[in-house]
Formats: structure tokens, C-alpha cells, sequence
């Protein structure tokens, strides 16, 4: 009898346990990717996830929406929306604002530890119009700094980018010569060969700026500080110069409005005390039509992102947590995916 009980119960530890495999077995895989700029804080929250393999490619905007609509990605990264000439997707979709962050504008240049820009000038070396760090447009921003007669070595960013999309809107709004509001770069310098180096992500532009002397690059503040990078003070419409933060981007970010389909209206020359205007927003853009197999999975981590991995990650890694109406408006948009 003890024999007989002892085979009935390892026949139901077995069986038990291959009840419990295809757990794992069948966990749902969630592919994604595009912004470079919140790839820190996305690949992040990727990492932390459990209910579900998550990855985040970060590369550019462009191809995290190319990648949505062709099916490659289940859902896409974006710092901007789906231009007038971009394929867009079959199905109804929703642009879900999920973290903001300031756009760093970083320098290595020798001798120079601190450095203060106005939008005007900034639109001025990153057109080619100001060539050396000893420009008077410079000098006249600082007047005690020890500014060299070095050419200066521009580093952008050559992909289709919601960074550089955010940084010309930004230039474009407080009138910077020659700027236009465009993720391509050569559209929104309006030059056919842009001045400088380009690369394909944020992260490589900061490390083009850490090799390179007399450079300047704009990236999102988490690559800037992992290389240790340094970061202008840059003029705001209040007439303060500000380091780019998590506070003071979150402090410009904080009033702007979210219309109805998710895309935050970022008024770039709007003075507001204490407030990083170099700032941009970062969405996730999700099906909202037609249901999808991974639909649910994907709601549900669109929510671990708003919810828990962003407000708990955001001001550490360089990043702004949404709050207040663009967090209540962001949930209820998320409750959408299908």
C-alpha cells in the first residue's frame, strides 16, 4: 500500500511539473525598438519586466515607425510622429507619451570646463555658420572662459531622428537662422552637405564627442553622463542659463498639452522659469485597432512602463517621469491597445 501511495505521488510531482513547463515554455515575446534617444531608460524597463520577454532595439524614430507598420516590431519607440510622406499602419494606433528628458548639448574642448549657449548660437555652429570656438558669438556668452581659435568639429545625427526632429523644432521655434522643424537632418539645416560627422544613434554621437577635440554633439543626457561627457548651460526663455536635468526638463515639460491621439504640443519658446526648453518627449506608438495576438502583452507592458518602471527609473538614469494630466492622459490611452 505505502509502495502503491509512494508511484501516485511521484506520478503527480511529474505531472505537475510538466504542467508548470510550457509556462516558460510559452511566454510571450515582445519586440521592439527605435528611439535612441530613451533606449537607457526602454531597455531598462525591458531588463526589469517579468511577465513577459521584452527587447528594445534602439537605433533612430524613423526606423522604430517603419518597423511598427511593416510588423517587424509590436510596438515602436518614437521622439516624433509619423510624417506626412511615412508609410503609416493598416490599423487605428495611438502615439502613448511615455518618458521625456532633456537634450544635452555636449562639448569636449580643451581648456574649456564650462560653457554657456543661446539658442541663436547653437543654431549657428550646428549650420556652420560660427566655425571656431573663438567666434565673438561665443565669446560674448563667455567672457571669462579661455575660448581656443580651434575649428569647431560638429557631430550629429544622420538618421531619420526624433532627436534631431526635437532638437531643429526646438532652434526652428526660437528663431535660429536657417532651421526648419524636420527629422532629417539636411531638411532641417537646409544644407545638401551638413557640416560635420554624422552617426547613426545618440550613443554613438556621444562617443564621437568624447574622441574627438573641439566638438559638439547633442544626445540624451543618460549617454552623456556615462561617458563622463560635458554639458552646456543653454539660455531659456526666461533668460536663465540651465544645465540639462531631469528637474529642469521636467519643470518646462510639465504644463504641455496632450490632443487626442497622445502627440504632446511642445511649445519650445514658451519662458518658463526654471525650465530646460531643449526638452522633447518620448512615445510608445501601439495598435488600437484590430486585435493583435500580442496585444494584451503589450498593454500590459505599455502600463509596467507608465506605472512602476518609469516614475521608480526616469530622474536617475537622466529622464522625466510623466506626471499630472499627460500621466492621467498617457494611462487612459494605454487601456486602448489592442
Amino acid at each position: 500500500m505505502r509502495k502503491t501511495a509512494g508511484i501516485l505521488a511521484a506520478v503527480a510531482i511529474a505531472a505537475s511539473a510538466l504542467f508548470a513547463a510550457p509556462a516558460n515554455a510559452d511566454t510571450v515575446t515582445i519586440t521592439s525598438g527605435g528611439s535612441s534617444f530613451s533606449a537607457g531608460i526602454m531597455s531598462t524597463c525591458a531588463a526589469n519586466y517579468s511577465e513577459a520577454k521584452v527587447t528594445y532595439t534602439g537605433s533612430s524614430s524613423g526606423t522604430g515607425r517603419t518597423n511598427f507598420v511593416n510588423g517587424t516590431f509590436d510596438f515602436a519607440g518614437s521622439d516624433g510622429a509619423f510624417g506626412a510622406a511615412d508609410a503609416k499602419p493598416a490599423s487605428d494606433y495611438r502615439y502613448i507619451p511615455v518618458v521625456g528628458g532633456p537634450i544635452a548639448i555636449v562639448f569636449n574642448v580643451k581648456g574649456v570646463p564650462a560653457l554657456r549657449l543661446d539658442a541663436t548660437t547653437i543654431g549657428a555652429i550646428f549650420r556652420g555658420t560660427i566655425t571656431t570656438w573663438n567666434d565673438k558669438a561665443i565669446v560674448a556668452l563667455n567672457p571669462t572662459a579661455k575660448l581656443p581659435a580651434t575649428t569647431i568639429a560638429v557631430q550629429y545625427r544622420g538618421s531619420k531622428s526624433g532627436t534631431n526632429g526635437n532638437f531643429a523644432g526646438y532652434l526652428a521655434a526660437n528663431k535660429a537662422s536657417g532651421w526648419k522643424n524636420d527629422q532629417t537632418w539636411a531638411i532641417a539645416t537646409g544644407l545638401t552637405n551638413p557640416v560635420g560627422t554624422s552617426a547613426p544613434d545618440n550613443a554613438t554621437v556621444a562617443v564621437n564627442v568624447s574622441k574627438t577635440d573641439a566638438s559638439i554633439g547633442y544626445v540624451d543626457l543618460k549617454d552623456a553622463v556615462a561617458l563622463g561627457l560635458k554639458a552646456a548651460a543653454v539660455k531659456n526663455n526666461a533668460g536663465q542659463f540651465l544645465l540639462p536635468s531631469s528637474a529642469t526638463a521636467a519643470k518646462f515639460l510639465s504644463n504641455m498639452p496632450v490632443a487626442t491621439n497622445g502627440l504632446v504640443t511642445i511649445d519650445w519658446a514658451k519662458a518658463v522659469p526654471g525650465g530646460y526648453n531643449a526638452s522633447l518627449i518620448t512615445y510608445a506608438i501601439v495598435n488600437t485597432g484590430k486585435a493583435t495576438a500580442k496585444g494584451a502583452a503589450v498593454k500590459s507592458f505599455v502600463q509596467y512602463v507608465l506605472n512602476t518602471c518609469v516614475p521608480a527609473n526616469a530622474a536617475k538614469l537622466g529622464y522625466v517621469a510623466l506626471a499630472g494630466g499627460q500621466a492621467l492622459k498617457a494611462k487612459a490611452l494605454a487601456l486602448l491597445i489592442k
